[in-house]
């Protein structure tokens, strides 16, 4: 199988690791001519301010939504998530897609009902002095506890192939796993490109 997506990726002109990851699912999209994946501006157009998000910290562009199935963050229950209102379709249709998909006790086995939070106007976690994605209410946390900043798979939980689903569900959204590109804070996720 995975001599077969390495073909793929080469033939696409994307690094050839034989992982169907997020860049890999772009190509094949625009090769397709597919545009149901919405292409979301990348981090640093969203840090110039010059992308769709505006300006970090504005309350007046946030929407609250409702999950789809229980959340808990830090033991309690979690009534509504704030995140830019560009975003909040899709991040109410994916945790509608990720509860179809696994039903509530495998979300809950797997921790994705362990919230970390969204909007938070913040530096990054990893220091230096940009703003996290965090800032702008276009990133969620799950399941922190066994996926924090420098957990590299396998370690971290979101990493095990029983959670290939969640994130394939995400990624048809747009929003991008930092822990499938670039194996660190498995449980970030962000509607802005790395590059």
């Amino acid at each position: 199988m995975k001599t077969s997506i390495r073909l793929i990726q080469q033939k696409l002109g994307v690094p050839a690791d034989g992982i169907m990851g997020p860049r890999t699912l772009r190509a094949i999209s625009s090769a397709l001519g597919i545009k149901e994946i919405p292409s979301w501006p990348t981090q640093a157009e969203v840090r110039r301010g010059t992308s769709v998000f505006g300006a970090p910290g504005r309350e007046d562009v946030l929407e609250s939504i409702l999950p789809a199935y229980p959340l808990y963050f830090e033991g309690r229950a979690v009534r509504s998530i704030r995140v830019h209102k560009l975003i909040a379709a899709h991040v109410q249709q994916a945790l509608r897609e990720v509860l179809e998909h696994y039903g509530l006790a495998e979300i809950q086995r797997l921790g994705l009902d362990q919230y970390g939070g969204s909007y938070n106007y913040r530096p990054t976690s990893g220091g230096g002095n940009s703003l996290s994605m965090h800032a702008w209410g276009i990133a969620l946390d799950f399941a922190p506890r066994s996926n924090g900043l420098r957990v590299k798979s396998p370690r971290a939980s979101l990493s095990h192939p029983d959670c290939t689903a969640w994130w394939e569900i995400w990624e048809r959204h747009g929003a991008v796993s930092l822990g499938r590109e670039r194996n660190y804070d498995w449980m970030h996720l962000q509607f802005a490109r790395l590059s």
